[in-house]
């Protein structure tokens, strides 16, 4: 978005193009949505296709997918006698902070966003761009944190920081200061509180109102105390600063962003405002430099961690435990390297404990390092094939590698001589096991049904946990329970009852025995033929196919008559590093050969399926797939739905880009390869399948240029499109008006192609 065109000048173009491509897009004014009284259309070859029952998909949308009034971060507290969590109500997305009494059950809010703070919500710009970074799209409390004691929580609002104090129920503001403070966190001692405001770290004691600046010189092109892009989009590194275990130092990350390429986000349907510049890191270009320093609390210079940020420019974890010892897990730009290195705090310098490589890449565990009091470590590897966890000595030398098919490590008590870790039983199935700290044996995999289960520990007596369950037939809910098995106390929620869920038929198919789930229309009928909707995302780190209800996928399998099949092709997770790796260099074509061959192999094992009629859609790196399939694969797929696509790669994020590709110009054929725009800028040599593109204009992760440049070349080479625009909408549209358009929209559109 650079040259001559002025950013005003800019915006009114894209505006104007935003507008006729709304209207005239390849192949003309797309057919309006439905009405909830219109009859449904009929078709020749078949019944009449069933009406889209809009009330559902609003209900869909009201109710966050009928997340809303769920339990959101419920954690024990650290006497172990009760859980706190925020909650909502089933259709409000302002969340207040409640309390679960673990000896009477009984639940009372404790703090609400609407009495501690009159007027409309604010946030920084730094604030939403972390909540766009962690998928937050809650309001009110979204976020706390309980002191070690257990004495008072943590809440922030508009950019302003209250502590709770549990034992009377009084809410305090802290004097921050002018500006907004941002991700707050108590000290070891709960009486002072660490934040962000003006690009630097500053503290403030809970008694004493004034304020200490602790680091100096933040700008905002060179924050002090903030996580990057890059740590908080692509490596889960949402923090930018840490307290010293004793509470006398804190470490902070300064992030120079001043090199890198700065990108224009424009709010299209506002002309008259100025457009956000913001840096933005692309393949093979400059990111953040980043480096890591100590500064005491009592202020002085800062001690500079020693590391060379040319050859290790990712700080992936970073890990400053109870027992001291303070670790930095680094990348290499195309992240096949690895090393854990621990500082002396006192110099600043370092030192190797373990390195890692992959000829692939390395995936990235943040549940470890996790120190033991003598020194010793546990972390986590695939280098053998399989995730598993080990115990690792002071040295850094391996003692035991244990726990088959694991994903994270959950607790840690040392006194019982236990590690509590996640571990997948099957790509769709996922329990809690206890491991041996003294010999590696992993306790037994609990039988049952296929679960969906995740675990957080919080009490300081390591006993009460909260469980979180989800099955393929009912909403996710939560237990507290105990080690001893004698307490099982259900987290109430007040989410909305979707009725019936029919739950998803599980399977595997193809001689890779690929796992699909198969939603079917409500009113289907043994015998006869129905279109298939290829629910994709196919990308790495994610699966489709779980234990979990399906209410939307179900949804659309009823308002288009179609059935609905999700699928974990290679390149997902949780079957092994050779399954995942396939990705290597083959961002696209991997994908797409492996929902092609299970689309097949579908069509073989159900006959109802009919395979001349088969669409896709898709988001992010769904959008992505289903953009592609619809260009490349004319002969498998007739209609596609693409939300948020990435187009072109080399205008994606440099570290998720770089982790598969490599850099852009030694393996330009690979992101060639990978390119919608490539495919679609040529003639399509056969039929061309109408591709509906939807795109929010102020996505600051996948650009709206993706989808512009893909409009761009389709209408050049004369392939159909339909371009629905959401302006001022980032990456995620959770609006209740703009989902129900958006997904009636989607369903239109594949009902009348398919």
């Amino acid at each position: 978005m650079s040259g001559r065109t002025s950013p005003r000048a800019w915006q009114r173009l894209l505006a104007s193009l935003l507008f006729s491509a709304s209207v005239t897009a390849g192949c003309g004014r797309p057919p309006p949505a439905p009405s909830r009284s219109a009859p449904p259309p009929s078709r020749a070859d078949g019944p009449p296709a069933p009406s889209i029952d809009r009330d559902f998909v609003r209900r869909l949308a009201l109710t966050k997918n009928f997340t809303l009034g769920a339990p959101v971060l419920p954690t024990p507290a650290p006497d172990g006698k009760s859980v706190l969590f925020l909650r909502s109500g089933a259709r409000d997305r302002k969340q207040s902070l409640f309390e679960l009494d673990i000896g009477t059950r009984a639940v009372r809010a404790i703090a609400s966003p609407d009495a501690v703070l009159a007027g409309p919500e604010t946030l920084s710009p730094e604030e939403r761009a972390r909540r766009e970074r962690m998928r937050v799209t809650t309001s009110g409390f979204t976020s706390f944190e309980i002191s070690r004691d257990g004495t008072h929580v943590l809440l922030t609002l508009s950019g302003r920081v209250f502590v709770l104090t549990r034992a009377t129920g009084a809410i305090k503001e802290l004097p921050t200061g002018k500006g907004a403070a941002i991700d707050p966190h108590f000290g070891p001692n709960g009486r002072t509180v660490a934040y962000v405001r003006g690009s630097d770290v500053r503290v403030i004691g809970l008694e004493d109102p004034a304020e200490l600046q602790v680091t100096t010189g933040g700008t905002a092109r060179k924050p002090h105390g903030l996580a990057e892009f890059i740590a908080e989009e692509e490596l889960d590194r949402h923090r930018g600063f840490w307290w010293s275990p004793d509470g006398s130092q804190i470490l902070y990350e300064e992030a120079d962003t001043s090199g890198m390429d700065l990108v224009t986000i424009a709010d299209v349907a506002h002309p008259e405002k100025e457009p956000d510049r913001v840096p933005y890191p692309r393949p093979g270009r400059p990111n953040a430099r980043v480096r890591f320093g100590i500064v005491a609390l009592t202020g002085g210079p800062t001690t500079w961690i020693a590391l060379d940020d040319a050859r290790w420019p990712y700080v992936a974890t970073v890990t400053w435990g109870e027992h001291g010892q303070l670790a930095l897990c680094v990348l290499d730009r195309l992240q096949k390297n690895a090393q854990l290195l621990l500082v002396d705090t006192r110099t600043g310098a370092t030192r190797p404990l373990l390195t890692e490589h992959d000829d692939a890449w390395l995936n990235v565990d943040p549940s470890v390092p996790r120190f033991l009091a003598d020194g010793r470590f546990l972390w986590s590897s695939d280098r053998a094939g399989e995730r598993r966890l080990e115990l690792r000595a002071a040295s850094g030398e391996i003692v035991w590698t244990a726990a088959p098919g694991y994903a994270k490590l959950v607790d840690v008590d040392e006194r019982a001589r236990r590690a509590v870790v996640d571990v997948h039983v099957d790509p769709t199935r996922s329990v809690t096991v206890d491991v041996d700290l003294a010999r590696g044996t992993t306790g037994a995999i609990p039988p049952g049904p296929p679960l969906d289960t995740t675990t957080r520990f919080g009490s300081s007596q390591h006993d009460l946990s909260v469980v979180r369950v989800a099955t393929p037939t009912t909403l996710a809910r939560h237990w507290a329970r105990d080690r001893a098995g004698t307490l099982d106390a259900e987290i109430p929620s007040v989410a909305e009852d979707p009725g019936p869920i029919p739950g998803a038929e599980l399977g595997k198919v193809g001689p890779d025995d690929v796992r699909v789930a198969i939603l079917r229309p409500r009113g289907f009928v043994t015998g006869r033929s129905y279109p298939v909707i290829d629910a994709a995302y196919g990308g790495p780190h994610r699966n489709m196919v779980q234990a979990s209800p399906y209410l939307r996928d179900q949804w659309l399998a009823d308002a288009t008559g179609a059935i609905v099949v999700a699928l974990d092709a290679r390149g997902t997770e949780r079957r092994g590093r050779a399954w995942e790796r396939a990705l290597a260099g083959r961002l696209g074509d991997v994908p797409l050969g492996g929902h092609v061959e299970a689309l097949a192999a579908l069509g073989r094992a159900h006959a109802e399926m009919d395979m001349s009629r088969v669409g896709i859609y898709g988001w992010s790196f769904g959008g992505y797939l289903a953009a592609l399939a619809t260009v490349s694969r004319p002969d498998v797929f007739k209609a596609g739905v693409a939300g948020a696509p990435v187009t072109e790669w080399r205008d994606y994020d440099s570290a998720y880009t770089e982790r598969y590709l490599g850099l852009p110009d030694p393996e330009k054929a690979a992101y060639d390869a990978a390119s919608v725009l490539v495919r679609a800028a040529a003639k399509p040599a056969g039929p061309a399948r109408p591709l509906l593109l939807i795109h929010g204009t102020a996505d600051d992760n996948v650009l709206f240029t993706h989808t512009l440049k893909l409009t761009d070349a389709m209408e050049r080479a004369g392939r159909p499109f339909e371009l629905m625009p959401l302006a001022g909408i980032t990456h995620l549209p959770y609006e209740p008006d703009l989902a129900e358009a958006l997904w009636t929209r989607v369903a239109a559109f594949l009902r009348a192609n398919l």
